[in-house]
This record gives C-alpha cells, sequence and structure tokens, in this order.
C-alpha cells in the first residue's frame, strides 16, 4: 500500500503560527505582570491566550518547551538590534556607538521578564540550560563576526584577539543588563554611559 504523506495547507499553518505566537504573546503578557514562570500554569496560558488545553498540548509538549521557543524569539529580536553595533562603519562617533548599544539595551529591557524567566529556568531545567548556551554561543560568534569585520576596515583596533574579547564583551553584556536593567528606562540612562566607556576603551580607543 502505497504511503500517504500528510500536507500542510496554507491556511492551516497560517492558523497553526497565529495559535503559536498567541501562546507566546501571552507567555511575555503573563511574565510582564511579574509573575514567576514556574508560577504560571497551562490553565493561565490558555486562558490569556484564549486557546483550549488541547490546542495547546497540540503545539507544545510541555511550558518549558514554550519558553524555550520564546527564547528563541527574543534572541532572533536581540540580535537584530545589535547590528547597528556590529556593523558601524570605521568613521562611527562615540556618540554613533551609544546609540547603538541603546538600541541594543532597549531590545533587553523589552523583553526583560522572558530573559529573566529563561535564565532562572537554566538554573534548574537541563534542557533550558543548554538551549541557554546554545544560544550565547550563538549571540557570541555574531558579536565576533561583527568585530572582525570592524577590524578589517580598520575601525576595531588592530592588536586585540576579536574572538577572546568577543566572549567577555558577550558575557559582560548579558550580565550586566540582566543584573542592571532592573528600574525600566530609568536604569538604561543609569548604565548606557558605563557600557559605553568600556566598549569604547577596549575596542575603538585610538582608532579615530
Amino acid at each position: 500500500m502505497a504511503s500517504i504523506t500528510r500536507r500542510v495547507t496554507p491556511g492551516r499553518a497560517r492558523r497553526r503560527s497565529g495559535t503559536r505566537a498567541k501562546l507566546l504573546a501571552a507567555t511575555e503578557t503573563l511574565l510582564g505582570q511579574g509573575r514567576a514562570f514556574t508560577d504560571i500554569s497551562v490553565e493561565a496560558l490558555i486562558t490569556e491566550a484564549g486557546v483550549a488545553r488541547s490546542t495547546f498540548y497540540a503545539h507544545f509538549e510541555d511550558k518549558g518547551l514554550l519558553l524555550l521557543e520564546l527564547a528563541d524569539h527574543v534572541t532572533v529580536e536581540l540580535e537584530d538590534a545589535a547590528l547597528r553595533w556590529y556593523q558601524l562603519p570605521p568613521d562611527a562617533t562615540r556618540e554613533d556607538l551609544r546609540d547603538a548599544l541603546a538600541e541594543l539595551m532597549t531590545a533587553h529591557l523589552r523583553h526583560r521578564p522572558t530573559l529573566v524567566a529563561v535564565a532562572e529556568a537554566a538554573a534548574y531545567e537541563p534542557r533550558v540550560r543548554t538551549a541557554y548556551e546554545s544560544v550565547m554561543d550563538r549571540r557570541i560568534a555574531e558579536m565576533e563576526r561583527g568585530f572582525r569585520t570592524q577590524q578589517t576596515q580598520g575601525g576595531v583596533r588592530a592588536d586585540i584577539d576579536t574572538a577572546q574579547v568577543a566572549v567577555w564583551i558577550g558575557w559582560l553584556t548579558e550580565r550586566g543588563l540582566y543584573q542592571l536593567l532592573d528600574d525600566g528606562e530609568a536604569s538604561l540612562e543609569r548604565h548606557l554611559d558605563g557600557m559605553v566607556e568600556i566598549v569604547w576603551q577596549v575596542l575603538y580607543q585610538g582608532t579615530r
């Protein structure tokens, strides 16, 4: 008997995508209300998203996988926000760097509850920890590529090892933003200049 491959129609694919988007948005909404991820039940998620319990389990095996997909979506947005920094031209000024880092920090602020939930879940959930480490590896690799390109253009100091520096700046940025951006826009303004000073001195001082 010939095997039959079920094809997902475009309309069905859009509905699946829309349902997943509702569940991801519901998770961010509940986290944004100050609720810990461990305290958010599937019932709360489906109520916020307006979907049935069976629909939830048709898309996600459990809450952990939902959090992982949400983290991936947020990571893509953070990577997009970081591009302005990684693509600074050789004649970029300190103010240009400040604007680029402000954009990245603003993206972190926008998704801070989710990023906090992922970091906390990574402490006790092996799947989340593995995914979190993979995300950081991806971010640092993208950062290093950006620094290396700027270096070949003369914009980043020629005497530094971009791979080693990217690892340190990547984790410094991740941990710093996690710990310090705890008071909305006020914390961004309070800490932005410090971040600019560190990055400028390490990467760009003396090249302009």
